[in-house]
């Protein structure tokens, strides 16, 4: 169990003791534990102004483009021998229904009942995505050895996927204190170095290349050269092609959900 926490500051020590064989259960269990219980304690400390504007800035952000798309399908799928009085009507209708669930999802029980679904769904979906993320990476692991030449299973990359991505825990942990203590969402400002500049707190690609992310690369190319004994450069090309593709997922997946992104 010392290998978790020696995998952050001694990748290479770790992953040459674990040539013959890499064990997964450890580095998953802990990854698992964390998913379940950081993302539930968000749910529950963030305060309702923050819910507030978070409801706010979603509906702000996809309201236009949700009702253009609404149009568009009204006045051509559905058209059909409907005059264009009737098309507006049924236009005004949508929004008035979307209004009322505005108001619904801010009101005190709407916030309350989104607590309730978030402290299950959010586990549930942060759970389903790393684990088809670990899955992806670990099977891109698996071409990219063959390449080079390994004789690693795929398994084996599930594990080396598992014990790299050990940072996330202290991403978790960076990302729900700020909630715990002052009821804020605070996305990963205390974690990328990029957003203390002045001027660039709000940038999507600032506040995505967190330190979380540069440590697991860097476990990837040291833990990999021990691991599966290959020169440093080739391991940081095969390291570098998920690492670019990851931060740009997390670009437009922040530029959606942030509201702090939104201004």
């Amino acid at each position: 169990m010392i290998n978790l926490l020696r995998v952050f500051v001694s990748p290479g020590t770790v992953f040459e003791s674990m040539r013959s064989h890499i064990p997964v259960v450890p580095p998953l269990v802990t990854i698992v534990i964390c998913l379940c219980v950081f993302p539930a304690l968000q749910a529950w400390f963030l305060s309702d102004e923050e819910y507030l504007r978070t409801i706010e800035a979603a509906f702000e952000s996809t309201s236009e483009i949700t009702y253009q798309f609404a149009e568009t399908f009204e006045r051509t799928v559905l058209r059909g021998d409907r005059s264009e009085e009737e098309i507006e009507e049924s236009l005004a209708r949508r929004r008035a229904q979307a209004e009322a669930q505005r108001e619904e999802l801010t009101s005190k029980d709407g916030i309350q009942s989104a607590r309730k679904v978030e402290t299950v769904f959010a586990p549930a979906m942060a759970l389903f995505w790393i684990g088809l993320l670990v899955l992806v990476e670990a099977t891109y692991f698996l071409i990219a050895g063959n390449m080079m030449q390994c004789t690693k299973q795929w398994s084996d990359w599930i594990g080396f996927t598992l014990w790299t991505r050990m940072p996330m825990v202290l991403f978790l942990v960076l990302s729900t204190l700020p909630t715990i203590s002052s009821g804020t969402l605070d996305p990963y400002s205390w974690q990328a170095p990029l957003a203390w500049i002045p001027g660039v707190g709000t940038n999507v690609f600032a506040l995505t290349l967190t330190i979380p992310t540069l440590l697991i690369a860097w476990i990837r190319v040291v833990g990999m050269h021990k691991w599966v004994e290959k020169p440093i450069p080739m391991c940081l090309v095969v390291v570098l092609i998920p690492t670019l593709v990851g931060w740009l997922i997390s670009v437009g997946q922040l530029q959606i959900i942030n509201p702090y992104t939104m201004q």
